[in-house]
């Protein structure tokens, strides 16, 4: 079954703003089972939780993982609003998720304090494979975070 990206990148992108409205970083993902089913969902909440590893990739390969009884996301695609970081990257990775979608990337952003990283160096030097489409909705992923980074540099 082909997933309709621009769809599921949509609700990652709702749950984005609505993080960033309670003060996160503008960060949503989704997990969807190979079928369309919508597994999990979960948004960056490591300001308002004092987690700083409360990333929203985390929350959903926890939930989809608990959800499906397995350690093994098999099958199951990510979609993420911003490239996850390597924590994240990491956890996807070891939980076999087969693809992995991305609207925004560190990159375009010029993020401070990733250095060369991306997905892609990730599963270089991992020797992993792991699906990868990028540039879904992405100038308006990026944009959400130049807003909160502008807002956060106004306070």
């Amino acid at each position: 079954m082909e997933l309709d990206h621009d769809h599921f990148m949509g609700i990652a992108l709702d749950l984005a703003r609505a993080t960033a409205a309670a003060g996160n970083r503008p960060v949503g993902s989704v997990l969807v089972a190979a079928d369309g089913t919508l597994l999990a969902s979960g948004a960056n909440r490591i300001f308002t939780d004092f987690d700083s590893t409360a990333h929203a990739e985390m929350f959903v390969i926890r939930e989809g993982g608990q959800k499906l009884r397995t350690l093994d996301l098999s099958g199951c695609t990510l979609y993420s609003s911003l490239e996850p970081c390597p924590m994240c990257c990491w956890a996807t990775i070891q939980a076999n998720v087969s693809c992995l979608v991305l609207g925004g990337r560190h990159a375009a952003l010029g993020s401070p304090g990733l250095g060369r990283y991306s997905v892609e160096t990730m599963l270089e030097f991992t020797g992993r494979r792991m699906a990868l489409v990028t540039g879904i909705r992405a100038q308006e992923c990026e944009q959400l975070r130049r807003a909160w980074n502008a807002e956060r540099a106004r306070r």
